[in-house]
């Protein structure tokens, strides 16, 4: 009958492993109609998985919080705060007005090739490499031993690598400065400068790809020493259904408060931080900050959303193009342009509020929907699963470049 059916499958599925495209548990059923679904990346659409949507769109808002964070005050730390018309006087800016590495290319500082956000999408694609396996049976977090109760919090790896990853990382951004320093018109100490932005271009494509891959031999190395007995071995399938049902009995007390009660206590104290900074220290950019962790949640749940479309181009065998990944980059692209022209040439944004408040939704919203993580990712699998020749990653990401720029 269908419950036997159902055990049989369910049996199937977890002597298979882990899931190819997801390192997960390769599915979890609807235990009322049979239905299954991938949990990572894409979002749940069987009509009985409302628990798992809520886990996953609570994990994805808490992470993008942290991961605008991290990107506001890597930017700043090397290198934001060298060319700062008014300096943000506060515990960062002793320390970071010093270290100038990376430049915005819109002041009489030289540079901009070292783009801002260049610190940032290194570290999130360094991450995202980290998170990912070589192999379809690896965990969902390689450097963790295979049998660890959090191998098994579909919601935790959905925030780390949708949310966290993804919003550390930005396309958007970098975009933007590499279009505004070609067309040179908000620099008029340099003017336009195509080559510094041409080499913007090349560099973070490649520093990016270079960190995913590093963080993947990362990952291969941790995987070696704490899964040994697993490591290279067809074996290890057959730990797979001892390993998810031990994790479920086990996933309790302090693995429970480390993977959602942690989280959402360290979101608290960190937005409480930057509105004190706004209202009680009168610190401007803190306003800014705590109405970009407000929007942030937004620009990745469409983001996650639009990663259902990934694969679903079927017109001229394009399936293997990653149309969601490639929707969100370039929608956030046309946003932040936007913001950017706005800022740039429109005198009525002269209120400090109104100020902030636009400032906030391309650091927040369109920092949020575009990626760089995924983005290099997908390069990288499509050159290791196609053949040396084959053209679909070159063109995958420098058509992605190329028509992001135009748009700009």
């Amino acid at each position: 009958g269908t419950g036997r059916q159902m055990d049989e499958e369910s049996n199937r599925t977890t002597e298979e492993g882990w899931h190819p495209s997801t390192n997960l548990v390769a599915t979890a059923q609807c235990s009322d109609q049979g239905e299954s679904y991938s949990p990572l990346d894409v979002p749940p659409s069987c009509s009985c998985c409302n628990n798992w949507n809520w886990l996953h769109i609570s994990y994805l808002s808490i992470f993008s919080t942290f991961g605008v964070t991290i990107r506001a005050f890597m930017g700043r730390f090397f290198g934001g705060d060298c060319d700062a018309v008014a300096p943000i006087d506060d515990w960062l800016y002793p320390l970071s007005h010093k270290i100038c590495i990376t430049a915005s290319g819109l002041t009489e500082q030289y540079g901009g090739a070292l783009f801002t956000d260049l610190p940032a999408n290194m570290f999130g694609s360094f991450i995202m490499g980290l998170m990912t396996g070589h192999s379809s049976e690896w965990p969902a977090i390689p450097w963790l031993r295979h049998d660890h109760p959090l191998q098994i919090e579909d919601g935790l790896h959905v925030g780390l690598k949708t949310a966290l990853c993804g919003t550390i990382t930005t396309f958007s951004s970098w975009n933007s400065q590499m279009v505004l320093m070609m067309d040179g018109s908000a620099n008029v100490y340099i003017g336009s400068h195509v080559g510094a932005a041409i080499f913007g271009y090349i560099i973070g494509l490649q520093a990016s790809v270079v960190s995913y891959r590093t963080g993947r031999t990362f990952a291969s190395w941790f995987h070696l020493k704490n899964n040994q007995h697993i490591f290279g071995s067809v074996e290890g399938r057959g730990h797979d259904s001892d390993v998810s049902t031990e994790a479920k009995s086990t996933l309790k007390g302090r693995h429970f408060f480390n993977a959602r009660v942690l989280p959402s206590f360290l979101v608290a104290v960190t937005f409480t931080l930057y509105v004190l900074g706004d209202f009680y220290w009168h610190i401007q950019y803190y306003r800014q900050l705590w109405l970009a962790c407000l929007v942030a949640p937004f620009g990745t749940l469409l983001r996650w959303k639009l990663s259902t479309l990934n694969g679903k181009l079927k017109r001229n065998n394009m399936q293997w193009f990653p149309t969601g990944t490639f929707s969100a980059n370039f929608i956030a692209s046309i946003i932040s342009a936007a913001i950017n022209a706005t800022l740039i040439r429109s005198p009525y944004v002269d209120s400090l509020w109104a100020l902030n408040t636009v400032k906030s939704f391309s650091l927040g919203f369109a920092g949020s929907l575009s990626t760089v993580s995924t983005f290099v990712k997908e390069i990288v699998e499509m050159g290791d699963k196609n053949p040396q020749f084959d053209k679909k990653a070159f063109l995958y990401s420098h058509g992605t470049m190329l028509s992001c720029c135009c748009i700009g």
